[in-house]
């Protein structure tokens, strides 16, 4: 995953600068700009997850995945950005594998979405067909989702924008750390080294989302995730890798499950 981290940092630290680049030109408020920087370097992206998940020598489970048909459940704002999140993660993770079916499964879920919270002009769906017809190109797949990522966080150009925003960024998490814990379960015996990693990665990546989330609590949008959020927050607030037995390991997987259930259901 550190690898994987250093590889795009580069990348992704360009993608931010354009993007505030554009957001200046908007005259935004500045607090809302310094909250998406913070969320933007913080989270792990798609590209990210997938890459750490598909080096861990796991081959394509597509029943991990969330199913694209039930795109039609998520009626409410809040309901879309989680999934969006969610979806690409998902197709990232299906497009490194070079599962070129599985994203054009995904196409009309992601439109769907996209057309539900207003981000059309954001995502260009030419991209969604070059991943396609790149699928063999690893360095296409990268830039493609990159692109499609970091063009929907433009979305911050209002103060619902930004909740949805970080919505999107929890869901992409969640469902990243959802099918590394579950890729994990399967693997040989250096899973406890590979799973401590895992934790460590999580932790410090939730610690910043915790962060942010708790600078914007006066939004009632914010306050509803953090109480979503608030057992997982206990449980890794109080340990550390030293101390991961397998009991806590078990009690913050269920955690991440129970979040990702709810994430993907009505």
């Amino acid at each position: 995953m550190l690898m994987c981290h250093s590889c795009t940092t580069c990348s992704r630290q360009q993608a931010v600068k354009d993007i505030t680049i554009d957001l200046a030109d908007l005259a935004i408020d500045t607090t809302y700009v310094n909250m998406a920087r913070k969320v933007f370097y913080a989270l792990p992206t798609p590209i990210e997850l997938a890459v750490m998940i598909r080096n861990m020598g796991i081959t394509y489970q597509p029943a991990l995945l969330n199913d694209p048909s039930s795109v039609s459940n998520y009626l409410t704002y809040q309901k879309m950005a989680l999934n969006f999140g969610t979806y690409i993660t998902d197709i990232t993770y299906a497009g490194l594998l070079e599962q070129s079916q599985t994203i054009l499964r995904y196409r009309p879920a992601i439109r769907q979405l996209t057309e539900g919270l207003g981000l059309q002009a954001a995502v260009n769906f030419s991209n969604i067909q070059d991943l396609e017809e790149n699928i063999n190109d690893k360095d296409a797949v990268l830039r493609i989702i990159s692109d499609i990522y970091a063009s929907c966080t433009a979305s911050l150009n209002e103060d619902d924008r930004y909740f949805l925003t970080l919505a999107m960024f929890i869901g992409g998490w969640v469902e990243g750390m959802y099918l590394a814990h579950s890729l994990i379960d399967m693997l040989s015996p250096d899973a406890e080294n590979r799973m401590k990693q895992l934790f460590v990665d999580q932790k410090l990546t939730f610690e910043m989302i915790w962060q942010v989330m708790n600078e914007l609590k006066d939004k009632s949008d914010i306050t509803a995730m953090m109480n979503d959020l608030s057992e997982l927050a206990r449980l890794l607030d109080k340990t550390e890798v030293d101390n991961l037995t397998p009991e806590v390991n078990t009690k913050i997987k269920e955690q991440i499950f129970f979040l990702r259930q709810n994430m993907t259901n009505k």
